[in-house]
């Protein structure tokens, strides 16, 4: 298998979303960003004729495997090829991809490699250590009753020093 690497083009990338750049995850910016990756694609697969083309995009459970397969529909006919309708994570593909990233150990990115996947892939990141972080707080009072005594019946204080009233 030949890997094909399509080309690096920042400025075009961003001229064609230029106006959705606060668009989320899925939205408009992402519409634009398939329709220009897929054409590339579909004129390549026409030059080197293939049978089909598609992408593997659709593993992600945050792209929308339908709109890419219309994209890719769309593009493939514009320049005489044949789209092959995919939706890799279907089936247990998603988690099916992990395992073999790691078996492997292949590179895995939490985004589909734009500025603004990655900002937002940092923010869920942080999120979801900060939930994890507030999740974990132990009791380190060893007999605590909660009631500001411990269990030898001796009062406690909070984190300030003052004394935990009985109840």
């Amino acid at each position: 298998i030949t890997l094909i690497e399509g080309k690096y083009e920042p400025e075009r990338y961003f001229k064609t979303i230029k106006g959705f750049e606060e668009e989320p995850e899925g939205g408009k910016r992402c519409e634009l960003c398939f329709k220009l990756r897929l054409s590339e694609s579909a004129k390549l697969a026409k030059e080197l004729n293939a049978d089909y083309y598609t992408t593997t995009l659709s593993i992600s459970p945050l792209k929308n495997a339908e709109l890419l397969n219309q994209i890719g529909k769309e593009e493939g006919d514009a320049v005489g090829i044949t789209h092959l309708p995919s939706d890799f994570k279907k089936k247990g593909g998603y988690a099916r991809s992990i395992e073999l990233s790691k078996e492997y150990n292949l590179y895995r990115q939490n985004f589909c490699g734009c500025v603004y996947s990655m900002q937002e892939a940092k923010e869920r990141e942080a999120k979801k250590a900060q939930k994890a972080q507030s999740n974990s707080f132990v009791d380190d009072r060893i007999g605590w009753d909660g009631k500001g005594k411990d269990g030898n019946g001796m009062e406690r204080e909070d984190a300030a020093g003052a004394s935990i009233p009985h109840t």
